[in-house]
């Protein structure tokens, strides 16, 4: 669902669009005027994982997907097996997600993850693989939603352009400080296991602690990162880098 937005940024003009992209002040602010841009262009859904220096995942960030698919990504480990990032890393033009079939490799985790995520209805997007420095590369899907997506080449490629200049600028600025710097060591270590789909009681057991104890911390996660359920909890964590997605 798309969001409204107090001073929505003018998407009609890609000079203007290219602007404020470079001036955008923060990683925040860049992501909330790459989500203006590609909802003008009809996306309803976008995904952005992003690799570190190191070549591994090191954030996700989503928005406009189905909270159950989120949910079920995240704790079942679907970035673990999930394909297309794979097949986008090797491609040099978007690709749409109803080609998968076909451009995935056929394993059985791959085949487990291709039918959960055609039983999720999140429609047809596309897909595809923005460079950075050091090895900080990103995937890139957008959702459009329920039909077989057709875009023009000319609108694909403009598309991609933006968003890897907007992955450029992603890489220069430094990460900002968040609310989430004030958990505690423990906090995190909980929304560790609360990202990997854990229940409070297991979380107890692998920690060692009460379950009375894990619920407090949960509590006090919640209100630092201003949320109300396990799985923003988990995107934000993930999606800010505090916690390891693998």
């Amino acid at each position: 669902m798309l969001r409204a937005r107090e001073d929505p940024l003018n998407v009609t003009d890609l000079d203007a669009i290219l602007r404020s992209i470079r001036s955008a002040p923060t990683r925040e602010v860049l992501w909330e005027r790459l989500l203006d841009y590609v909802h003008s262009k009809g996306v309803v859904m976008a995904s952005y994982h992003s690799t570190g220096p190191d070549g591994k995942l090191a954030a996700i960030r989503t928005d406009g997907f189905p909270k159950e698919w989120v949910d079920r990504y995240l704790s079942e480990h679907f970035v673990e097996i999930d394909p297309i990032p794979d097949i986008a890393s090797r491609m040099a033009e978007p690709f749409y997600w109803h080609d998968i079939e076909e451009l995935a490799r056929h394993t059985p985790e791959a085949e487990y993850y291709l039918d959960a995520f055609r039983a999720a209805g999140v429609g047809d997007g596309l897909a595809f693989y923005v460079f950075g420095p050091s090895l900080q590369n990103a995937y890139v899907g957008l959702g459009f939603g329920e039909g077989r997506l057709s875009l023009s080449q000319d609108t694909m490629f403009e598309m991609q352009c933006v968003v890897q200049a907007g992955h450029l600028r992603y890489c220069a600025l430094a990460p900002e400080t968040t609310k989430a710097d004030a958990l505690t060591a423990r906090e995190l270590e909980v929304l560790h296991w609360v990202s990997r789909g854990k229940s409070n009681s297991v979380i107890a057991d692998i920690l060692k602690i009460s379950p009375h104890t894990v619920d407090a911390h949960i509590r006090s996660i919640y209100r630092k990162l201003g949320v109300a359920d396990r799985t923003s909890a988990a995107v934000i964590g993930v999606g800010g880098g505090m916690i390891q997605p693998l």
